[in-house]
C-alpha cells in the first residue's frame, strides 16, 4: 500500500475510535456519582477495548513502517475482538437503561454507531433509537456564558464536533462549532474567539486554507490555532506549524493532554493580549509626550493609562502630574514676565550715546573697526573695557563688540586660559544667554564680538525703579537660574554675575552677558588688593574674595545678591570702602530680605539667605537645583 493510502486508512480507523474514547471518558466522569456506580465496569471495559484497538492500529499502520494488504486484513480480524467487547458492553448498558435517561442513551448510541464504523456490524435487536434530547449547556455546573474563554471548533464530522464541544464545556469553556471552513471564517469575522480547534481534512476549504486565512488577517492573526487530525504524517504537522499553528493534536485525544495544550495556548493568547494592550498604552504615553512637545497636550488625557496598577500606570500618573505642574509654572512665569515688562516699560533709561576713549584713541559712530565692523553707538563701559553696538559688514547684521583694556592682556598664560574659556562659552546656546561669537585682536586691542540685544540692564532697572515687585523678581530669578543651569552643565562658571551683566529685552526675556570674560581678569591676589580682584566685591562670595577656587556655587552666591537687591533695592552688605565692605561680607550675616521688605514671602526670603551662605556646601549647589526650588515656591 502507498504511504498516502496508509495515512488515509489510519485516519478512517482512528476517527471512530476518537468518538468511542471521547464519549466513554465523559460518561465515566459522570459515573463517579455513587448512584451511577453500576455503569462504571461496562464503560471501563469499553474504554479498555477502544485503547486496545488503537494500539493495534498504531502497531500495524505506524508511519515508520510499510504495511501490505495481508497485514491490513489481519488488522481487521484483530479489531473484531475489541470491537465486539465495545458492542457487548454498550448494548448491555442500553438494554438496562430502558430509555429512562435520554441523554445517557443518546451517548451510548453514538458509541455504538462509532464502533460499527470501525468494522460494520448489525445493530443488536431491541436497541432503543437514539434520543434527540439535548444535554443542558453547562460546564461543570457553570453556565457557559460565564466560561473563561471562547473556543471555536471546526470539523466536518458531526460526532467530532459534538465530542469536542461537550468535552470543552465540561472544562468550563464556551464553545461554538462550525461544520466547514467558510462557516468558520464567517464566525471569526462576526465574533471574538480566544482559540480555534481546526480539523485538517475538510471538503471544499481544508484546514490549511483556513489557517492561512486566519494568520493572513491582521484582526485574527493573534488567535491561537490548534490543528486536529487523525493523520500523523510529519510533513503535514510541519506544514501546520510553518503556517502559524500554535499546536497539533492527534485524534483520538488524550483528555489530559487536550486540556494542557488548550490551557497553554490560551495562556499565550492572554499574555499576547496583555502585550498588545501594554504596547497600545505605551503608544498613548508617547503620543502624550509628542503633544507636550507640540504644546497641545490636554491634562488628564492619560487618565485611562494612569488607572493601571503597574509601572506604566505610575509613569502615566507622574507624567500627567509633571506636565500639569510644568504648565502651571509656565503660566506663572508668563505672568511674572508680563509684570517685568511693565516694570521695564515704566523705566526710563538714559540713551545718550557718546564716544569713549580707549588706548589713547576715540571710536565714534561711523568709524570702521578691525576692517569689518562699523561702529554705530557706545553701549557702555565696565571694569574690563568698552562695549559698542556695531554692524558686521560681512554678514550685514548688528553685533556687540567688547574691547578689552590692555592691562588684562599682558599675561600670555592668562590670555591662553581666557581663550580656552571663550571656546567653552561659545558652546552655550540658550535664549537666556548672550551668544559669544568670536575673539580677536586688531591694532593691539583685543576684543570680543557678541550677540546684540536691545534692552535694559537689571542695574538700570533697579536704579530707575528702586526695588522690584515679587513677581518681576521671580521672573528674573527663574531665567537667571535657567541660564546658570545651562552653563554649569557645560562646565562654564561665569564668575561675575551682577545686575550690570543681566540684560532684559522689551519682552522681558533676560540675557546673561559676559560668560567666560571674567576668566581674563583672574589672578592671585588678597583682600588688601581688592582693586585687582575679579568682579564686583559686593556680589562676590567669600571664597572668591580670598582668591580661592570658585565653582558653580560661587555663581549661585552672586545670584543671591542680585535677588536680594531686586527685592530690597540694596545689596546685603554695604561699606564706605572696599575694605569695610569685604570685612562685613566675611564676618556678618545678611539681614533677611523679609525684614527689609515685608512683602517678601518667607520661603523666598529663606531661599535668598541660603544662596548667601558663607560656606559653598551650605548653598544651593547649582542652577538646576535653584530652578527646582523656585518652582516649588508656587
Amino acid at each position: 500500500m502507498t504511504p498516502e493510502a496508509l495515512a488515509e486508512l489510519r485516519h478512517d480507523l482512528r476517527t471512530p475510535l476518537n468518538h468511542v474514547i471521547g464519549y466513554t471518558e465523559m460518561l465515566l466522569e459522570d459515573a463517579a456519582d455513587e448512584a451511577l456506580a453500576d455503569r462504571r465496569a461496562p464503560l471501563q471495559q469499553t474504554l479498555d477495548a477502544a485503547r486496545q484497538a488503537l494500539e493495534l492500529i498504531n502497531a500495524t499502520l505506524g508511519t515508520a513502517r510499510a504495511a501490505g494488504a495481508d497485514e491490513v486484513a489481519r488488522l481487521y480480524e484483530d479489531l473484531r475482538r475489541p470491537r465486539d467487547r465495545i458492542v457487548q458492553a454498550i448494548a448491555g448498558l442500553l438494554s438496562g437503561s430502558n430509555g429512562s435517561d435520554a441523554a445517557f442513551s443518546a451517548d451510548l448510541q453514538k458509541i455504538l454507531t462509532a464502533a460499527g464504523r470501525l468494522i460494520p456490524v448489525a445493530q443488536p435487536a431491541g436497541t432503543p433509537a437514539p434520543s434527540t434530547a439535548a444535554a443542558p449547556a453547562t460546564a461543570n455546573g457553570v453556565d457557559v456564558s460565564q466560561a473563561r474563554a471562547k473556543i471555536l471548533v471546526v470539523d466536518d464530522g458531526a460526532e467530532n464536533r459534538d465530542v469536542l464541544r461537550r468535552r470543552l464545556e465540561r472544562s468550563g469553556y464556551a464553545v461554538e462549532t462550525a461544520e466547514q471552513g467558510r462557516r468558520a471564517l464567517e464566525l471569526l469575522a462576526q465574533r471574538r474567539f480566544d482559540l480555534v480547534l481546526l480539523d485538517v481534512l475538510m471538503p471544499e476549504l481544508d484546514g490549511f486554507a483556513v489557517l492561512e486565512a486566519i494568520k493572513g488577517d491582521p484582526k485574527l492573526r493573534d488567535i491561537p490555532v490548534i490543528m486536529i487530525s487523525a493523520l500523523d504524517d510529519m510533513p503535514g504537522i510541519v506544514r501546520c506549524i510553518e503556517r502559524g499553528a500554535e499546536d497539533f493534536l492527534h485524534k483520538p485525544f488524550d483528555p489530559v493532554l487536550l486540556r494542557a495544550r488548550i490551557n497553554a495556548s490560551l495562556e499565550k493568547k492572554r499574555l499576547r493580549d496583555q502585550e498588545v494592550e501594554y504596547l497600545g498604552e505605551v503608544g498613548r504615553v508617547i503620543e502624550a509626550a509628542t503633544a507636550v512637545e507640540a504644546g497641545n497636550y490636554r491634562p488628564g488625557s492619560l487618565a485611562p493609562v494612569a488607572r493601571r496598577a503597574d509601572e506604566l500606570g505610575r509613569l502615566a500618573r507622574v507624567f500627567d502630574s509633571m506636565v500639569q505642574q510644568m504648565k502651571a509654572r509656565e503660566e506663572r512665569l508668563r505672568d511674572q514676565v508680563r509684570d517685568l515688562r511693565d516694570e521695564i516699560a515704566s523705566a526710563r533709561r538714559d540713551t545718550k550715546e557718546s564716544a569713549i576713549s580707549i588706548d589713547g584713541g576715540n571710536l565714534h559712530a561711523g568709524d570702521r573697526f578691525a576692517q569689518r565692523y562699523e561702529i554705530l553707538a557706545v553701549l557702555g563701559r565696565g571694569g574690563m573695557g568698552t562695549v559698542y553696538r556695531a554692524r558686521d559688514l560681512e554678514l550685514d547684521e548688528e553685533v556687540a563688540i567688547k574691547t578689552v583694556r590692555p592691562e588684562f592682556t599682558t599675561d600670555a598664560t592668562l590670555l591662553i586660559r581666557f581663550k580656552d574659556e571663550i571656546r567653552l562659552a561659545r558652546r552655550l546656546s540658550d535664549q537666556n544667554i548672550v551668544r559669544t561669537h568670536d575673539f580677536g585682536e586688531w591694532s593691539g586691542v583685543y576684543f570680543l564680538t557678541m550677540e546684540y540685544v536691545e534692552g535694559i540692564t537689571v542695574r538700570e532697572l533697579i536704579d530707575t525703579r528702586g526695588r522690584l515687585g515679587i513677581s518681576s523678581t521671580l521672573a528674573i530669578a527663574t531665567q537667571l537660574a535657567h541660564s546658570l543651569a545651562v552653563a554649569h552643565e557645560h562646565g562654564v562658571i561665569h564668575r561675575d554675575i551682577k545686575p550690570q551683566n543681566l540684560l532684559l529685552d522689551a519682552a522681558g526675556v533676560l540675557k546673561v552677558m559676559d560668560f567666560g570674560v571674567a576668566r581674563l581678569a583672574e589672578r592671585s591676589t588678597s583682600v588688601t588688593e581688592a582693586g585687582l580682584v575679579i568682579g564686583t566685591p559686593a556680589y562676590m562670595p567669600p571664597e572668591q574674595l580670598m582668591g580661592e577656587k570658585v565653582d558653580a556655587r560661587s555663581d549661585l552666591y552672586a545670584a543671591g545678591v542680585v535677588l536680594y537687591e531686586c527685592l530690597t533695592g540694596k545689596t546685603p552688605f554695604e561699606g564706605a570702602t572696599v575694605i569695610s565692605l569685604v570685612a562685613k561680607l566675611l564676618s556678618q550675616e545678611a539681614p533677611p530680605p523679609a525684614t527689609v521688605n515685608p512683602e517678601v514671602p518667607p520661603a523666598l526670603s529663606a531661599l535668598v539667605l541660603r544662596l548667601l551662605a558663607k560656606k559653598p556646601e551650605d548653598r544651593v549647589q547649582n542652577g538646576a537645583e535653584l530652578l527646582e526650588r523656585l518652582a516649588a515656591l508656587g
